[in-house]
């Protein structure tokens, strides 16, 4: 009995292999060739930190006239709506460097200065500046990962311009 349920196992595994010249024409032959990492439109979303004291410059004129000067907040908030320019170089098969350019909207919350002795909820202004990306495309179809290295430069009311730099991870989907 045991001997013919073995037979019967090494019946049915022999039975289920399938024949490789009688694959279907719909599967992909594994060649063990890398594909080309996927380049294209993408989408990205960062999110970071800074530090938590602010350095302003304010021009002499104008920290006399009404009071107004660089002791707002201690923590203040920063965020950026941008659109930018980015040229990509490549340095190995699926890493490239790439150098940027960008401008946009920026929000600084809680104000990082006083306006006639208090500190204003939000304060707009204008940013420009430029970086560098290192990224590496991964094996996974759509995934790369890098990490960006960005200056700006906002320009903001009261004659306020706050430098910052932001070093961050990135993971990025390109469709």
């Amino acid at each position: 009995m045991k001997a013919l349920v073995m037979l019967m196992l090494l019946g049915t595994a022999a039975a289920a292999q399938p024949d490789p010249a009688t694959r279907p024409p719909d599967t992909v032959v594994v060649a063990g060739v890398d594909d080309a990492p996927r380049r294209g439109t993408w989408v990205e979303a960062a999110l970071g930190g800074g530090p938590p004291r602010p350095r302003c410059r304010v021009s002499g004129r104008h920290r006399l006239r009404g009071g107004d000067s660089c002791l707002g907040a201690d923590s203040f908030g920063a965020t950026f709506i941008e659109l930018g320019f980015a040229y990509r170089f490549g340095i190995a098969p699926r890493t490239t460097l790439s150098a940027k350019l960008l401008g946009g909207f920026t929000d600084l919350s809680p104000g990082p200065v006083q306006s006639h002795g208090v500190v204003p909820d939000h304060v707009p202004g204008l940013h420009a500046g430029g970086g560098l990306a290192l990224d590496y495309d991964t094996r996974l179809d759509h995934f790369a990962v890098g990490i960006d290295a960005v200056f700006r430069e906002t320009f903001a009311r009261y004659s306020l311009r706050l430098p910052s730099l932001a070093v961050m991870p990135r993971v990025r989907y390109v469709f």
